[in-house]
Order: structure tokens, then sequence, then C-alpha cells
């Protein structure tokens, strides 16, 4: 408190107390109006919806602004996110769903699989749309493709139950549809390369394929005999790939097939059977033809990317003897190397690549789309 010092006219005792305390008016305290108390609640509801949006926008943990034109993100934030459409896509390969081994996935390692993409910024896009370069995932994200070759009963199992058929949790299919209800933004997709066997259980073969087709999955060729089309004549190699098409045709009439897993990643002696053909009245024509392993592919805007020759991640565990080409090990090297990996621009209708990566751009490949570098 401010106190007034003793003066000549002030005695200490007198009518004065020396060094009294001066005393300040009181303010008057002014009053919160409803005007106050509305404005507050305005803020309030501001600070509640920004924090929400914040919440929804991006992909993973990248801070991503979402589904933004490219054309609104400044160089800042495409850095920041590191936005590279010239960046590699992992296309993954399983087999069975089962105990762990070399062609194997276990259901609880396939879960696993799932939860680690989706928690690190990868969104599934069909291989269709991989090859002709519509992906459309939110900015920041990066594409991934899910094949199952040889349609073993462990990728789509129907148990009984009660009386009533469910599909098996643990098969691959089951796995899926489970991880999609949970996380229906991850855009749920696979392409399943199946043989005659249509997943074992021939009794529900042709309610399969149709419950695959109606949930957003795809059919792909995997021949019928599955033999190396590399020991076979190209007309031979042409009847094994149509002899593929009438079997599904059998379950699911008209259906079109628009792409092969090459059966032991054998190529054939003419490639061009692998392109289009024609055999007992059943034409194809192909997107893209697959291979086995061993590394990511390039994005299809990379003068490398060949749709004919697309090579595939194995999923495969890095204690795995051969687990240095394979899922686990790929993953560990983006953590690593996140500029190596594709992540999009949010915007299928424009192309956005780091400047030094120019030189690898095939500008045909760029159709309608806008570049943008920076």
């Amino acid at each position: 408190m401010d106190r007034e010092p003793l003066t000549a006219g002030r005695q200490r005792g007198g009518r004065e107390a020396a060094w009294a305390p001066r005393r300040r008016p009181k303010r008057k305290k002014p009053g919160l109006t409803p005007r106050f108390y509305g404005a507050l609640g305005l803020a309030g509801l501001f600070l509640l919806v920004l924090v929400i949006a914040l919440a929804a926008r991006g992909c993973g943990s990248s801070g991503s602004p979402g589904r933004a034109a490219a054309e609104d993100l400044s160089a800042a934030e495409l850095y920041r996110m590191k936005v590279n459409e010239m960046g590699m896509v992992m296309v993954l390969e399983y087999h069975v769903i089962g105990p762990e081994d070399r062609w194997s996935r276990s259901p609880d390692n396939f879960r696993k699989d799932l939860e680690t993409l989706y928690e690190e910024g990868y969104r599934c896009v069909s291989l269709r749309d991989y090859v002709t370069n519509n992906i459309a995932v939110e900015a920041g994200c990066t594409p991934v493709i899910l094949t199952f070759d040889d349609s073993t009963v462990s990728q789509f199992r129907y148990l009984e139950q009660d009386g009533k058929l469910i599909i098996d949790p643990d098969c691959a299919v089951g796995i899926m549809e489970d991880f999609s209800r949970r996380h229906p933004d991850f855009g749920m997709t696979a392409t399943f390369y199946v043989l005659p066997s249509m997943f074992g259980q021939p009794e529900y073969a042709e309610m399969k394929l149709r419950y695959l087709m109606e949930h957003g999955y795809d059919i792909g060729n995997h021949t019928v005999s599955h033999t190396a089309l590399s020991k076979l004549t190209p007309e031979k190699a042409v009847q094994e790939i149509a002899g593929n098409i009438q079997e599904v045709r059998k379950y699911l009439p008209g259906y079109e097939e628009h792409s092969i897993a090459l059966p032991l990643g054998e190529k054939p002696q003419d490639p061009a059977v692998l392109a289009s053909g024609e055999y007992g009245g059943v034409s194809y024509r192909f997107l893209a033809s697959l291979l086995v392993g061993s590394d990511p592919a390039p994005a299809p805007n990379d003068l490398k990317f060949d749709p004919m020759n697309l090579p595939r991640v194995q999923a495969l565990a890095l204690a795995h003897k051969e687990g240095s080409v394979g899922s686990e090990a790929w993953m560990e090297f983006f953590r690593k190397n996140p500029e190596c990996r594709y992540r999009s621009d949010g915007d299928p209708s424009t192309v956005t690549v780091p400047r030094h990566m120019l030189p690898r751009m095939n500008m045909d490949s760029l159709g309608d789309r806008k570049l943008r570098t920076y």
C-alpha cells in the first residue's frame, strides 16, 4: 500500500496517525451483461468447431488439410506434408491367411498390417484406379493396393453358426470387412486373383464371388492350372488365361477381368498375350500384369511405370529369412525415408511433384490433369 511520510504538522498519536495508509476510493466493478455471456458462448462454440475440424482433417498424423484443392495448398504446406505424386507405391501380395510362414500371414499379423497402414497414413485404392492414374486419397495420404493370389479358403471362408452362414472372422475377407466397419475412411478394397477352386467350399463359390463383387472387391486372372506361362506356347498361354475367365463367368456372367497375376511370376514367351487375346469365344484386354515380389512399384506418372510388369511387395515379417524384401521391411524403409513414398495432394485432377523430380516425369501420363511443382 502507498503511505504518506510524516510532516512537520503531524505528530505521532495526533489527530492524524503518522504513516497512515492512504485510502483509495473503491472502484465499481463492471457488470457482466448478457451480451458478454453471449460473446463468450460464441467464442467457445468456435473453438469447439475448430478442434473438431483439426481432428478430422489430414491423413493419420500428417496434419494434412484433407481434400482441399492442390492449388489451395501453399508450398510450405506441400513441403510439410511431403507431397510427392512421383513416389513409390506398395502393391501388397498375400496368399494364405494362417500360421506365419513364407507364403502365409497369420490373422493377427494381417490385422496388424491393416492397423499399421491406416495409422501411418496409407489408404486403399483399387489396382484399376492405380494403373489408370485415378488415385483419389486425402492430401498427405499414400495409396496402397491389396492383392490375394490362389483363392485359398483362408481368404474367404463361410462358417455355420446357429443355423446361419457367417463369414469366418479370421479369414481375409472377414478381417477386412471388420476393419472397414471400424475405419470406413480406409477405402477398403482388394483384388483376388482366383483359380478354379474359387476359395474352396464349392457349394458357396457363386455366393462368394457375388459377395466380393457387391462389396467393392475385384476378381483378377491367375490362369486355370497355375502353370508358369514361360513354359507354354503363346497359344497355350492364351488358352490358360481365357479359361480362367470362363470359370469366373460360370458364376458371374459377363464379368470383365482387368488384370492378371502371373503364376510363379513367370512371364510368357510372347508378352503380348498378357495385354489381349481370344480363345473359345472369350476375349480379354488387361490393364496390368503383376509379378511376384519384391519392390514397391513406380508412380503412374513415372517414366519407369510399366503396368504390364508391376512388382509387388510380399507380406513378410522382418524376422523371416527373406523378410528383408517383405512388407515389414519396406514399411520401415518408408518411415526412415518418407520422401520416397507417394503422397497425394488430395486432388485427382492435379499432379504435384517436387521440382527436382521433374526429369522423371512422363508428361504424356498427365492427360487432362494439371501439373504443379514446388
